[in-house]
């Protein structure tokens, strides 16, 4: 029998390389104060991506994780709009990551879908 976790989620796996990417795209940008303040509520979105994912499997629980997988979708979209901000108020493009994070909003809106239906 093969283990499997959260780990193995494609959606899991791509939240955390868009913080990661987050996380190297903010020592591009100069240190100023705006930046300061826009990394912050960033890395605080897009971490609580991966987050939620984490803690809804570890719950064991259908209903808890469709719950959680809405939060995690909901801090994604956040993370779109501060991608947007950053991308038209700086020479930083964004494109890469606003695709990758769409590319999650996707997944996990299917799999909130797809756990919604009744077996």
């Amino acid at each position: 029998m093969s283990y499997f976790d959260h780990h193995n989620l494609i959606y899991f796996q791509k939240a955390k390389q868009l913080t990661k990417e987050v996380v190297l795209l903010f020592g591009k940008l100069p240190q100023t104060k705006t930046n300061e303040i826009l990394y912050k509520q960033i890395l605080r979105a897009v971490s609580s991506i991966g987050a939620n994912i984490a803690e809804g499997y570890g719950r064991n629980n259908k209903k808890e994780f469709r719950q959680y997988l809405g939060i995690a979708r909901g801090s994604a979209l956040e993370t779109e709009y501060w991608l947007e901000i950053i991308q038209e108020t700086s020479s930083v493009n964004t494109q890469v990551l606003i695709e990758l994070n769409k590319e999650i909003i996707r997944l996990l809106t299917t799999t909130i879908k797809n756990l919604g239906l009744k077996s």
